[in-house]
């Protein structure tokens, strides 16, 4: 689980990056940028069938609740920022993609926290 929290993260700050770039330069979100939140999109999706998966192979974690409320509220916040950063075309629709990603690398780092045995 390690490997693929990495990736997130990876992707999170790429995206993030690449939002700011965006929306400092006066872009609106093209292909790129709506791509890359499309990976970060799937990246938390096979982070959390990954989680789920060895949950039901007997890893029970200690609070469930936060545990996929944190995995779903990451991947309705990718697929928000990306919709926002699709509908809304001005440099507003790339900042609102980097800010998405930036929380979505606040959610990671508080999974970890909270639950620090579900990732070794």
């Amino acid at each position: 689980m390690t490997a693929l929290s990495i990736v997130v993260a990876v992707l999170g700050g790429l995206t993030a990056l690449l939002g700011l770039y965006y929306a400092l330069r006066d872009l609106n979100a093209d292909l790129v940028l709506l791509g890359a939140c499309v990976l970060l999109t799937g990246a938390w999706a096979v982070l959390g069938l990954a989680l789920g998966l060895r949950d039901l192979g007997g890893g029970t974690p200690p609070d469930r609740i936060t545990l996929y409320g944190y995995l779903l509220t990451a991947l309705v916040l990718a697929i928000g920022g990306g919709w926002i950063g699709l509908v809304e075309r001005s440099r507003w629709g790339s900042l609102v993609i980097a800010i998405a990603a930036v929380v979505s690398a606040v959610l990671l780092m508080r999974l970890h926290q909270i639950w620090p045995g579900g990732f070794a």
